[in-house]
């Protein structure tokens, strides 16, 4: 790879990803853009919500059948007539069970489809960003959206919306039943309403600002594992674990610091409401007390205000809790919409061309930077007949990476044009254009599946008869019949269990099933043994035959072959020409070649 190309940061430490930090500052358009999902899904909610109203009358008729119970039956000794409203209280507690019940089973598979359906968008957005995007955005942290900002929403959405919704309705059918029983007891037992609400808010509040730092250090956490595990070959390759252990420690302590804080705010919720109740409790039993000598109030009904006190600070601490919930869901949800709001840079135009490729190929005073202000290619000019092979030499950094992107469409110019058979690449769609591109890169990537799987990749609907041609072809049908298990092998993460040389031969196996007109080829065969180097080599000639290609040529063999050379260097092509114009020439080539590859020639003859 050139070293023009945007690099990976290392940044073994607190953040990453374009995460803001102002996770959930936007609550209420969130939550606008959160309800347009549940919008397929009204029916059932609003069955769901019915069972919420009926499971909230039930839990309010409760204590008042309590009340009746001691005034009517337990006082006066009737046994018959108390056994029959325990009979009733039965019914109604187990009613309210059943409901209760069923809008959460009902709210689970709402919240799981959700989540799926949020979860699908995210992903499916995240494979038509353009690569401006994710050379700026690390991995781990798009894994924490699509993972774990996901399952935020599913426990809000299946377990927090509706006992949210419900907790709400009971408190409000408490305050108007107790109401109704007695106005001085209820007066002088919700006195401590507006402190309850000053608590609460208090810590609401704060509880806020700690989910939002719990989401973001999450995705610094799983970022942070994600480069530390994909990149454990050079960690240990350079001895370098100490350092890891201690950067990974630093970021988990940091997530365990915002951790103990949320954590902390939620749990001092129960003690405070605990200790608001048994206090309330103790008020109500003393007024409660002394209205009961005057007559003003019986003493079922003191027993019934007692239930709903109880039942009164439960929903309140509920509340409070799940509020904590709701913020980490829109904190989550927010970050999600963050991605999804990001716009590709490099889009198809309306009714842009889906063509059939010959592989005439024309750079016209192309300019491009991946920074403002830093070209990586100023006023580069140059044409590709179709069937011609062209080869790219230079000094690391030159743009010779560059070309092949800008040729893939990975990014847009900043000036003038590329064509593709007379047509400007922005008029053809991506997808038409990529098919016909084959590519085979030094870091060929495998995915972890089997090599028939991975082959196939080049082309879905070959059948297993194609793929084994293709193989053969590609001079990798032997190697992969040594294997355990042949064609079904499976390939581990990023193709670990082969070799270098292997995993190049799958590569082209799989390009020349796709059948490319226009090969982009950065020769990967320096770090391979000299058989394997020349079954490359092979399989590369017959990939190159009848098509248009351009190969970062790292060989000699490739550059004496090639019909065109084009030197790059300092963001420009400098030289052009054969290989033997350009050594008559005199110039950079004949210095580079002197100085490089003769030197690789000697050595390869010893």
């Amino acid at each position: 790879m050139s070293a023009q190309q945007p690099r990976p940061v290392i940044r073994m430490g607190h953040g990453g990803g374009g995460m803001t930090g102002e996770s959930a500052r936007a609550a209420r358009p969130t939550l606008q853009r959160l309800t347009k999902y549940l919008r397929p899904y009204s029916g059932r909610i609003g069955f769901v919500a019915t069972l919420v109203v009926i499971g909230t009358l039930l839990n309010l008729a409760a204590p008042i059948l309590l009340s009746r119970a001691i005034d009517r039956y337990v006082i006066p000794g009737d046994a018959a007539g108390l056994i029959r409203i325990c009979a009733v209280m039965a019914a109604v507690y187990a009613a309210a069970g059943i409901a209760n019940f069923a809008q959460s089973w009902l709210m689970v598979g709402i919240g799981q489809q959700l989540v799926a359906d949020v979860r699908q968008d995210l992903f499916d957005h995240i494979q038509t960003l353009s690569m401006p995007y994710h050379d700026g955005h690390r991995t781990g942290d798009l894994m924490s959206r699509v993972v774990n900002d996901t399952e935020a929403i599913n426990q809000a959405i299946s377990n927090g919306m509706i006992e949210f919704t419900s907790n709400i309705l009971l408190l409000g059918g408490i305050m108007v039943t107790m109401f109704l029983l007695n106005w001085q007891l209820a007066i002088g037992t919700l006195i401590v309403i507006p402190i309850m609400l000053w608590v609460t808010t208090q810590v609401t509040r704060r509880s806020r600002t700690a989910f939002r730092d719990v989401q973001r250090n999450l995705g610094a956490l799983n970022a942070e594992m994600e480069e530390s595990i994909s990149g454990v070959r050079s960690v240990q390759a350079f001895a370098q674990e100490a350092r890891v252990y201690e950067q990974f420690r630093e970021v988990n302590q940091a997530n365990r610091r915002v951790g103990v804080r949320a954590d902390i705010i939620t749990a001092s919720l129960g003690p405070m409401f605990t200790t608001m109740s048994t206090v309330t409790i103790a008020v109500t039993a003393l007024l409660g007390g002394w209205l009961s000598l005057r007559g003003i109030v019986s003493v079922g009904v003191l027993a019934a205000f007692v239930v709903y006190i109880m039942n009164f600070f439960r929903p309140m601490r509920g509340i409070a809790m799940l509020y904590n919930q709701l913020q980490a869901a829109l904190a989550g949800a927010e970050r999600i919409f963050e991605v999804l709001d990001e716009e590709p840079t490099v889009r198809d135009e309306p009714g842009a061309l889906d063509l059939p490729l010959r592989g005439d190929v024309f750079f016209d005073h192309v300019s491009f930077g991946y920074e403002p202000g830093k070209p990586v290619l100023d006023d580069v000019t140059l044409e590709a007949k179709p069937g011609q092979t062209v080869a790219l030499v230079g000094p690391t950094g030159a743009g010779k990476t560059t070309i092949i992107s800008l040729l893939s469409r990975f990014y847009d110019v900043d000036a003038g044009t590329i064509y593709v058979d007379g047509h400007d690449i922005r008029t053809v769609s991506q997808t038409s254009l990529r098919k016909q591109l084959g590519i085979v890169l030094q870091d060929t990537f495998l995915f972890s599946a089997t090599v028939m799987e991975n082959i196939r990749y080049g082309r879905l609907n070959a059948s297993d008869e194609e793929v084994i041609q293709a193989a053969r072809l590609a001079n990798a049908d032997h190697f992969i019949r040594t294997l355990p298990d042949g064609y079904r092998t499976r390939v581990s993460e990023r193709g670990h269990n082969f070799s270098q040389g292997q995993r190049q031969l799958l590569a082209i196996a799989r390009a020349v099933l796709a059948d490319p007109r226009i090969l982009i080829l950065d020769e990967a065969t320096s770090s391979v043994d000299t058989r394997t180097e020349i079954q490359i080599q092979e399989a590369l000639l017959r990939l190159m035959q009848g098509r248009t290609a351009f190969v970062i040529a790292h060989r000699l063999s490739t550059i004496r072959n090639a019909g065109q050379v084009l030197v790059v260097n300092d963001h420009r092509i400098i030289e052009r020409g054969t290989h033997e114009e350009l050594l008559a020439a005199q110039g950079f080539y004949n210095n580079l070649y002197t100085s490089q590859y003769r030197r690789i020639a000697a050595l390869a003859t010893e």
